[in-house]
């Protein structure tokens, strides 16, 4: 009967780790396939190679990037405190002060991250960020064998599958490449790679922050020192110190000062400055460098997608939280790497790239690349974990019989 009941509740514990899984893989790819859906204008530019000029367009933002992180930030910060307050008081969040300053590098690092993942998917695609956000845990590897040393060591053939996944990494790239041609934009790539530096930094040297402490006053300040690292960067930019691209990007048609009616800062297709770079173009006598001219946009401002962009961010950042706290750490990469694979085919069911064996295939060996990385590093932990664990049972137990050889 015992045993019945064992395993009825086993099989229970394992269909709700499916479930969660599933819905990992879901969060995974949903993200940022809305953030590349919510590229509704067009950009256009005269591409020249130095011995001819071509017109070619591609999506765009019709909004800025920052704008959405500012607003996002401010958004979970406002729904995080409605519900500390109701919990545990507005004043727990400053009781730690240690945890206040302990947040703080998490906070930027996310917010940072939120605009790194808009500006690759910007530059680049959804499928293309998602892939390489799996270099993280060959960041993370290499981070914490150059800071710890040989007290992280693994063995040479973890290493092995480390490069392999690489490999298939910058082949999907290189795939997505070949196939975009003059319309690829390798920033997209870089962009990705950084944000998967800054999870794998977060991971190596602040996880233990967010398990050791409450979870809604560590996303609560994670809000905060976010929405804080968004205000400064804007406030940096118009200062005129560094980022003068986001300055620009927060000013409407008319030039005025706008978050919601800022974009790129290319001007619109329809208007005069445009006119006049086009009539510049044709009146040349000679064929210009190689390069991009004349860029505009066809459409500025936040729109219905721009909303639901902020609400599949959101949605993210909650859910993940939620759901990687159920999950174990080996099933939270494996269902994250897994999450390619339906975000691949359903952008090409709707036509936004086209289905090739080659790539698809790039795809699926990269996923079980890294979910037989991760199972076996999970492995060992647990038979380092175990080891460790008898070995201070043993020491105790000589311990406890010294005591009672002295006692008699």
């Amino acid at each position: 009967m015992v045993d019945r009941k064992a395993g009825a509740k086993g099989k229970k514990a394992m269909v709700m780790q499916a479930i969660l899984c599933v819905l990992c893989i879901l969060i995974g790819a949903f993200y940022p396939t809305m953030v590349d859906w919510s590229k509704t204008a067009v950009e256009r530019w005269a591409q020249s190679n130095g011995k001819s000029v071509e017109w070619q367009e591609a999506r765009a933002y019709p909004f800025s990037p920052v704008s959405v992180v500012l607003i996002d930030d401010a958004f979970q910060l406002s729904i995080a405190l409605c519900f500390v307050a109701r919990k545990t008081g507005l004043r727990s969040l400053w009781s730690d002060k240690s945890l206040v300053l302990k947040m703080l590098p998490l906070g930027a690092i996310y917010a940072i991250g939120e605009l790194l993942t808009l500006r690759s998917v910007q530059k680049g695609s959804g499928p293309v960020y998602v892939v390489i956000a799996n270099m993280k845990l060959v960041v993370a590897a290499l981070m914490s064998r150059a800071f710890f040393g040989r007290s992280v060591s693994m063995p040479w053939l973890h290493w092995f599958e480390l490069v392999l996944i690489s490999l298939a990494a910058a082949a999907y790239t290189l795939l997505e490449a070949g196939s975009l041609g003059t319309s690829w934009r390798w920033e997209g790539a870089w962009m990705a790679l950084a944000k998967s530096s800054l999870v794998a930094f977060s991971s190596v040297f602040c996880e233990h922050t967010y398990k050791s402490n409450p979870f809604h006053l560590t996303l609560t300040l994670q809000a905060f020192w976010g929405l804080v690292t968004a205000v400064l960067l804007i406030a940096v930019s118009f200062s005129g110190l560094a980022f003068p691209s986001i300055a620009m990007e927060l000013h409407d048609v008319d030039g005025g000062l706008s978050i919601f009616g800022g974009g790129s800062k290319h001007p619109l297709c329809a208007s005069a400055a445009h006119a006049e770079c086009e009539l510049w173009l044709s009146r040349l006598r000679t064929i210009p460098e190689a390069g991009q001219y004349c860029n505009c946009l066809s459409a500025r401002g936040w729109d219905t997608y721009t909303c639901f962009t902020v609400l599949a961010d959101l949605s993210n950042a909650v859910s993940s939280a939620l759901v990687f706290r159920q999950l174990s750490a080996v099933a939270k990469y494996v269902c994250r790497a897994l999450s390619a694979v339906p975000m691949y085919v359903f952008y090409c069911v709707v036509g936004r790239i086209a289905f090739r064996f080659q790539t698809f295939a790039v795809v699926l060996y990269l996923c079980f690349q890294v979910s037989m990385y991760t199972k076996q590093r999970h492995k060992i932990a647990e038979v380092a974990a175990a080891k460790e664990e008898a070995s201070w049972v043993k020491e105790y137990e000589a311990a406890a019989a010294h005591g009672s050889d002295k006692r008699s």
